[in-house]
């Protein structure tokens, strides 16, 4: 029962969270961290491993986009580098603390928290300015940073990915979407490879594949929406999901706090 509930939530997560344009691997693990079946270990394997698939799929979708924009985007490609450091650089911070399974959850949700908090101010400000950054080195620095966030806290990050690079390199939204799927597929990718370097026999990934077929199913679904739907819907759903995160975040971080030994 308990992993059809979390089946069904995965695909209501990522329904909600592709509609609102921003994917739905940000939502997977404060919802498996409230749900609390499964260790913090085996929850960010399961979790980076689904997010790992969408954005695979997102960037076999988005070919024809990739292709017109190929120019403005061969400046991504230290970002693509820098992630890939910034993968193993999370998996190994990570594996430092898994030692106190609620310790690394409450800090993985503090952060998390900090860092949507930031992404709904940023991103509703009307006037935000950029950093129109241009360096080979900014961009490689920028992945190393988000690479490692990314894979430290087991999501795919798209809506901090966006922020973080509309603001360091003034790119269009568009733009900075794919430099956030890539960022994902890079830095989610080196993870899994570090993962899967040691004895994965510990982790009882039965949910995987479920997982990842309902998030693909989920991403699928709240694209098709998101089409048919006018921007202000997109808006306000895009609002609602960060609202969700924020009030799992909190839960998250009392709940762990007071089962801490």
């Amino acid at each position: 029962m308990a992993d059809i509930i979390y089946i069904t939530v995965i695909l209501i997560a990522t329904t909600l969270g592709a509609i609102a344009g921003i994917g739905g691997g940000v939502l997977f693990k404060p919802v498996f961290d409230a749900i609390g079946d499964y260790s913090a270990s085996q929850v960010s394997v399961i979790s980076s491993s689904a997010v790992f698939a969408m954005s695979l799929v997102s960037v076999v979708i988005s070919t024809k986009q990739i292709r017109e924009q190929k120019e403005q985007l061969k400046a991504m490609l230290p970002l693509a580098v820098g992630a890939c450091a910034g993968g193993w650089l999370g998996e190994f911070i990570f594996s430092k603390f898994t030692a106190s399974d609620s310790l690394i959850r409450i800090i993985q949700n503090v952060i998390l928290l900090i860092l949507i908090i930031f992404v709904i101010i940023y991103m509703k400000n009307e006037n935000k300015k950029s950093l129109n950054r241009k360096e080979w080195y900014t961009a490689a620095l920028t992945g190393l940073a988000l690479g490692c966030v990314s894979a430290f806290l087991g999501i795919g990050g798209g809506p901090i990915n966006v922020a973080v690079i509309t603001l360091v390199f003034g790119l269009e939204i568009k733009n900075a979407v794919i430099g956030s799927l890539m960022t994902i597929l890079f830095a989610q990718g080196t993870k899994l490879i570090s993962v899967a370097a040691k004895d994965v026999s510990a982790f009882n990934l039965k949910l995987l594949p479920f997982v990842i077929i309902a998030g693909i199913l989920g991403a699928l679904l709240g694209r098709t929406i998101n089409k048919k739907v006018n921007d202000k819907a997109v808006n306000s759903c895009f609002i609602a999901v960060q609202v969700i995160i924020i009030i799992l975040c909190i839960f998250n971080i009392v709940k762990y706090t007071f089962t801490t030994p």
